[in-house]
């Protein structure tokens, strides 16, 4: 936000936006991955699925400008493989709980390449699996409620058995997939994400052991629509751009905690405290 050439819009993402020339490309990234607001704001979910996602579609062909659209695993469903290939096909409930952005994000991919088979846009989709890193709100994804509930000493709630697995990639890994992609001349879809699975217990454990707290895990119901297991296949990245996670999951939860106890210490770190 330092960099000179940075500049901030207040805008809504679902909403035309006129931007001066030269535009070099477009980065669609806005979303909310936080589950809680899948049941509170699935309208405005949906809305930047659809609209906002047309809306920077049609920055990107006024500028005739790349465009990278952040899509999910989301869109995989209930997968038929695991790990999961880019050819992977899976179910989806159009009317549950997680409709506004699962089935938003089958949309949004959808629309991003209609745009580029009917007008040439240039696009590339990113599949992003579980992703973590410094500056993570507190919200309702688990690692930063996980890191949060440790470092007060409050209880992390385990869903079901936790024997549900999770692949969770750090943010730098992630952002240098993503610009690698976006430089590339590869359209997608491409995952993007860590292939190391771990059960959601024994994220709980290792949480609770690097902060070196007292918490107890406290076993839950599980939550409804849950996924079982989500591990991304990265071969196609690997291959074309030379990409792999290089932050192992130990280390980038380390970073992880310190930026929030550096957060929390300086008195900025954001949210309410998890429920």
């Amino acid at each position: 936000m330092r960099h000179e050439s940075f500049q901030s819009l207040d805008h809504d993402v679902s909403k035309p936006l006129i931007v001066a020339p030269p535009l070099d490309g477009v980065l669609h990234l806005a979303t909310s991955a936080d589950p809680q607001l899948f049941l509170t704001h699935p309208v405005e979910i949906a809305r930047t699925a659809a609209l906002g996602t047309a809306a920077m579609l049609d920055v990107a062909r006024e500028h005739g400008c790349r465009f990278l659209l952040a899509s999910s695993d989301a869109v995989y469903g209930d997968p038929l493989e695991h790990p999961q290939t880019e050819t992977t096909l899976g179910t989806l409930d159009p009317v549950g709980w997680r409709s506004a952005y699962d089935e938003g994000k089958r949309f949004a991919e959808s629309l991003t390449m209609a745009y580029n088979r009917q007008w040439g846009v240039d696009t590339a989709i990113a599949r992003i699996f579980h992703s973590y890193g410094e500056g993570m709100p507190w919200d309702g994804r688990l690692i930063p409620t996980y890191i949060a509930n440790a470092r007060r000493g409050a209880p992390l709630l385990v869903r079901g058995t936790g024997e549900q697995t999770r692949a969770f990639c750090h943010v730098s890994d992630l952002v240098d997939g993503i610009l690698a992609l976006f430089l590339s001349a590869h359209h997608g879809p491409m995952n993007l994400g860590s292939p190391r699975e771990v059960s959601v217990l024994n994220l709980a454990r290792l949480i609770i052991g690097l902060t070196g707290s007292t918490s107890p895990i406290q076993f839950g119901p599980p939550l409804e629509g849950d996924r079982p297991s989500r591990r991304p296949d990265i071969s196609l990245a690997t291959r074309l751009l030379g990409w792999y996670p290089r932050v192992s999951l130990e280390e980038g939860l380390r970073r992880t905690i310190e930026s929030a106890a550096a957060f929390a210490a300086d008195g900025i770190w954001l949210g309410d405290q998890p429920t």
